[in-house]
């Protein structure tokens, strides 16, 4: 599975959640709810000229360390 590593927007994140090689890594999420999570600083971001991107690899690494495994 090669990831292409880009930077993408908080709106592309909200209305398209991140979906790699057609499996959806995180699902479509309000702007609201983004920031909540930049202003805890619970998710990786980057602030370029004053807009907010965030880069694939870093969500990716995000979602697997939130990663719950349940012992039965």
């Amino acid at each position: 599975m090669e990831i292409k590593d880009r930077k993408i927007n908080s709106k592309e994140l909200s209305e398209m959640g991140l979906v790699v090689d057609g499996v959806e890594i995180l699902p479509p999420c309000d702007e609201t709810t983004l920031a909540q999570l930049r202003i805890k600083r619970k998710i990786p971001f980057t602030k370029l000229y004053g807009r907010i991107y965030y880069q694939v690899s870093e969500l990716i690494e995000w979602e697997k360390a939130k990663k719950v495994s349940a012992v039965i």
